[in-house]
């Protein structure tokens, strides 16, 4: 037999502030409902639009791309400021993420994993870029961005 582990290092449900299951997959399952999930696996592989030759999240597009034409030199540019978000918006407003216990960088693999692959599968033919970062373009804290090399 061999075990392929999971992109996400299930040690970390040892240091839950409560523990719903024996393991990752069987905790989830036992905390949230089909509604959760199915908005996780909207997170996960989320709507894409592109519009000219950009590439954007489509929930965080504002259909307005002449005036972000305007505001940067670079399709880059433009990719990176509108697929930006922090990934502490996920969270509660009135929740402060304590980044030695709240495990949010196992998040930001996870979602740097798998919108690489769903932009695989959308564009096999472009290189699209998922970075995780320290405030970019401007957001708050850990966040994560993609854009066309």
């Amino acid at each position: 037999m061999k075990k392929y582990k999971s992109i996400v290092n299930e040690e970390v449900l040892k240091e839950f502030h409560v523990i719903r299951g024996r393991s990752l997959m069987n905790h989830v399952s036992n905390l949230y409902d089909i509604e959760m999930a199915i908005g996780f696996a909207s997170l996960y592989c989320p709507e894409v639009v592109e519009v000219e030759d950009c590439i954007f999240i489509s929930e965080f597009y504002n259909d307005n791309i002449d005036s972000l034409r305007k505001q940067f030199a670079t399709r880059k540019d433009i990719e990176i400021f509108v697929n930006s978000w922090s990934l502490e918006t996920l969270l509660a407003t009135n929740c402060k993420i304590n980044y030695d216990t709240d495990h949010i960088d196992e998040f930001a693999r996870a979602i740097k994993y798998f919108w690489q692959l769903r932009m695989k599968e959308l564009f096999p033919d472009r290189k699209i870029v998922v970075e995780i970062g320290e405030e970019i373009m401007g957001e708050i804290g850990l966040s994560v961005t993609m854009y066309q090399e």
